[in-house]
């Protein structure tokens, strides 16, 4: 069984795959591997695939590896090396290849000539926030603003994936009414994600992820940056509780632009 580029009509079984190993994404997220890299599928004909990778370009410089997944009865047998291999070499030229690795891929990673970057973990919120003033919701006005915010922290163009986030739950799309931040959010297999949130200051970031917070049900998740220790003391006050460390990494370059200014990360899959 070799693997072969991963199209449209594999999106619900790949939405499949990392529902039953517990992650978050839908066929949409899925398909923004489609239209922004490319993918790959090992099919042994089942509901779910047996394993996959995917790669998303950023610009000429930098380039995203994930969704590196392997069904559970077909692990150990070598697959998830030989996708990151892949999407590895599909990426040759590119001046930073980046990922986001939980504990146990880390050291597969490292194998493979990737290095530490800096970590963020996912947590649970499942209780209102204090809601505080200085936020608004984003208006169609804002998006050249939140464009040149977003690329500074995160240091590539993403208009199409952030605007695909905002038209999915766009009651929970906030900026600083100072132009300093702002907060996304998006629907999930799981339930909602909140992210990327890119402010200058704890305040405005508590602020954003509140506003968000109230305006969607259940219990949402959210990517924090472990740097902003002062955010992460604020969740646990108010009933949020870390789920799983992530460590991103770079192969190559070090991931361009300034993350001081990101509060929370788009997702493992994104960014």
């Amino acid at each position: 069984m070799d693997p072969r580029p991963l199209t449209a009509d594999d999106l619900p079984r790949a939405a499949a795959l990392s529902f039953l190993i517990g992650w978050n994404q839908m066929q949409r997220d899925w398909a923004l591997f489609l239209r922004g890299g490319e993918g790959r599928a090992l099919d042994d004909g089942r509901d779910a695939l047996a394993a996959t990778a995917a790669v998303i370009r950023y610009g000429a410089d930098l380039a995203w590896i994930s969704m590196v997944l392997v069904r559970p009865d077909m692990r150990r047998r070598g697959l998830a090396t030989a996708l990151i291999r892949w999407a590895v070499d599909a990426l040759d030229g590119t001046r930073c290849a980046a990922l986001d690795a939980t504990p146990a891929g880390r050291e597969v990673y490292r194998g493979l000539g990737f290095r530490d970057l800096w970590g963020f973990a996912r947590w649970a919120l499942p209780a209102p926030l204090p809601v505080a003033p200085g936020v608004r919701p984003l208006a169609p006005g804002d998006w050249p603003a939140l464009l040149a915010l977003d690329a500074a922290a995160f240091g590539a163009p993403r208009e199409a994936l952030l605007r695909d986030f905002a038209s999915r739950l766009p009651r929970a799309t906030f900026v600083a009414t100072d132009g300093s931040g702002f907060v996304l959010a998006r629907d999930g297999a799981r339930g909602p994600q909140i992210g990327p949130v890119v402010a200058r200051d704890d305040a405005t970031a508590r602020a954003l992820i509140a506003a968000a917070r109230a305006a969607l049900p259940g219990a949402p998740v959210l990517d924090l940056v472990d740097a902003r220790g002062g955010l992460a003391t604020w969740l646990a006050a108010h009933g949020g509780a870390p789920q799983r460390p992530f460590t991103r990494m770079a192969l190559g370059s070090d991931t361009p632009g300034d993350a001081t200014l990101l509060a929370a990360v788009a997702g493992p899959e994104f960014g």
